[in-house]
């Protein structure tokens, strides 16, 4: 009885036993570098297609930089976080209109982040005040690194 006694708490200890290391946390990677340049376009449910111009400055996975439409007077300053390849953040939008009355607002943007080529987009588009041109929803930018 002892015997089986001694088997039963080794069975037991070896089940129960194993590794004091935890499980790791899953790493989201590096942030992906998109400081510089960038050319391309915007383009709204509402608005035609525009050249568009960025200027990005990167800390760490911390965004910050400005854009303008090299087609229309459209201008802004952008600001978000990069996660590994993927960019999630904010476009300040500043457009005169043909009466010359300046409209502004902000959009959410989320995409992706890579070295030659991202798309961000912003299914709700520019949120703003009142404005006697129709400010951008549903906005799609492609740009490509410079």
């Amino acid at each position: 009885m002892r015997v089986a006694l001694v088997v039963c708490v080794v069975a037991c200890v070896s089940a129960c036993g194993g590794s004091s290391v935890g499980p790791s946390e899953v790493s989201g990677g590096a942030a992906t570098n998109i400081a510089g340049t960038w050319n391309g376009t915007i383009v709204s449910s509402n608005n035609a297609s525009e050249q568009l111009t960025m200027v990005l400055t990167q800390s760490g996975s911390d965004v910050s930089g400005t854009w303008n439409s090299t087609s229309v007077s459209w201008e802004g300053q952008i600001s978000g976080t990069v996660r590994s390849s993927s960019f999630t953040g904010k476009f300040t939008f500043s457009g005169t209109a043909a009466n010359g009355t300046v409209c502004t607002g902000t959009a959410d943007l989320v995409g992706s982040a890579a070295t030659a080529t991202m798309a961000w987009t912003s299914a709700s588009g520019v949120i703003g005040g009142s404005c006697p041109a129709p400010l951008p929803i549903g906005i799609n930018i492609d740009v490509q690194r410079q």
